[in-house]
């Protein structure tokens, strides 16, 4: 890194993606992480930033100074990236950088000190669907056909919980039981914790006339939802993230909307019926009750408004 700044890519993606995943501290920092969405994120902040230095060994990313990472700020900022995306790459590096630290390697984080953009994370980006477009999406898909049936479930399962992409996708049959009078759906969320959700019957008998149909009930550690792709006919391997965004794209009514769409759409619905915020953020695996807050995309009631009784 004999530049400030130095824009070539002598090494390709791949090959730093390597680097990184086998730099003795560094490649400890990334399979440290549970969750393969944080990993594909937080190295990609890691790629970005050692392809725009030019970074080429370990040395030299352990040598990084402030000035470099205000420089690669400024540099997202003129390529037109959000302030969440460029807050999120920042975040990526200060991760690796304070594990460096904490293992004595470096003597402080150089992406502390740096300022990061400022910007409102009051919401969550995702849109939101009104219970007749909820409807009207899962009435498409043709529950006649194997296929169509486990898109079917695959939607319920996402309105019916508010359950991540990930999570319905990594569903094994075994991850639906009964536990006394209620239907349970296990998932596995963020930081690898199991997380189960008691589930409405209607939804339960939907992902019973699918097991019925495929066949696969009697084998408990076999994917929930499978895929049967051209390349695995047999369906015994789970469906991935991209195939779930593309079964969501195939029946969306809204557009813009994502699978994403279906964790805020099912916590601002059960927060208008009243649910209390507590049970919706146990539901949801949040951390946080703020977060909980952030998917409530239902509308100010001006009603409650205290500024209407006062007095002037």
């Amino acid at each position: 890194m004999k530049n400030l700044v130095n824009n070539s890519s002598s090494l390709s993606t791949n090959r730093l993606f390597d680097k990184i995943k086998t730099t003795e501290q560094e490649s400890t920092w990334f399979y440290n992480f549970f969750n393969d969405n944080t990993k594909k994120t937080y190295l990609r902040s890691v790629q970005q930033f050692c392809q725009f230095l030019g970074i080429q060994n370990k040395e030299e990313l352990r040598d990084v100074q402030p000035a470099h990472v205000i420089a690669f700020r400024d540099f997202l900022e003129k390529e037109g990236l959000k302030k969440t995306t460029i807050g999120n790459r920042l975040s990526g590096l200060s991760s690796l950088y304070d594990d460096l630290v904490k293992n004595q390697i470096i003597k402080y984080n150089p992406v502390s000190s740096v300022r990061r953009p400022k910007y409102v994370n009051d919401k969550v980006l995702s849109l939101r669907l009104t219970e007749p477009q909820m409807i009207e999406m899962l009435d498409k898909p043709d529950q006649t056909t194997l296929i169509g049936l486990r898109d079917w479930v695959y939607l319920s399962i996402l309105f019916g919980t508010g359950c991540r992409i990930s999570e319905v996708c990594n569903l094994s049959v075994k991850d639906n039981f009964q536990d006394g009078e209620f239907h349970i759906l296990r998932f596995t969320v963020k930081g690898g914790k199991e997380h189960t959700v008691a589930i409405n019957p209607t939804l339960q008998s939907r992902i019973n006339q699918y097991l019925d149909m495929s066949g696969h009930r009697i084998e408990t550690d076999a994917p929930l939802l499978q895929s049967y792709s051209r390349r695995n006919s047999g369906g015994n391997t789970n469906i991935t993230t991209i195939t779930g965004t593309r079964i969501w794209d195939k029946y969306k009514v809204l557009e813009g909307s994502t699978p994403h769409s279906s964790r805020t759409t099912f916590a601002s619905e059960a927060i208008r019926r009243g649910e209390h915020l507590a049970n919706v953020q146990d539901t949801l695996a949040h951390a946080d009750p703020r977060t909980t807050q952030k998917y409530n995309k239902n509308e100010f009631n001006y009603h409650n408004s205290v500024a209407l009784g006062a007095r002037i």
